[in-house]
């Protein structure tokens, strides 16, 4: 299986935040209760649509597409230095995207001479980013619209 990733363009928002639910919804609700799965997928609505797209942290957004058809997506904001999404629809869990969607965000992060990449982990996810190096720095709570969620902080040191 190829993945390919690449930026979101413009115009893509809307299939950003749809994705970005899907997943949430799909891989997260056995480890949170409905009411923080709710608050943690934005609707995709023109207002969220157009909030989402003034980017004002000046995330860099990417997709991950396999044959053409957008499967995950992640988010790096380079001040502070974070990788601020990495999701999955269900259908292409557990067949590299995640991975694949990581480790560009570290490519481009290393080349941009970031020296330590951090995040906030699901408690879902905090074993796949294990997997990939990142380090936990203890639990923490994190609050979605209003929801509190127990999540972890991570991070990987990528220059030495």
């Amino acid at each position: 299986m190829l993945i390919t990733i690449r930026e979101v363009r413009r115009g893509e928002e809307r299939l950003f935040l749809e994705l970005h639910a899907r997943s949430v919804r799909a891989l997260a609700a056995g480890h949170y209760p409905p009411d923080v799965i709710e608050a943690w997928c934005v609707p995709a609505s023109s207002r969220n649509v157009a909030a989402f797209t003034r980017n004002p942290d000046k995330e860099l957004r990417l997709f991950a597409e396999v044959n053409g058809v957008a499967l995950g997506l992640g988010a790096l904001c380079f001040a502070p230095a974070e990788v601020r999404a990495c999701y999955v629809a269900p259908e292409g869990a557990r067949k590299g995207i995640g991975t694949a969607l990581v480790r560009e965000i570290e490519r481009i992060a290393t080349d941009h001479r970031i020296e330590r990449l951090a995040l906030l982990a699901s408690i879902n996810a905090e074993p796949f980013y294990a997997s990939l190096g990142y380090q936990s720095e203890g639990c923490t709570e994190h609050v979605m619209r209003g929801r509190p969620m127990a999540a972890v902080r991570m991070s990987k040191q990528l220059i030495t």
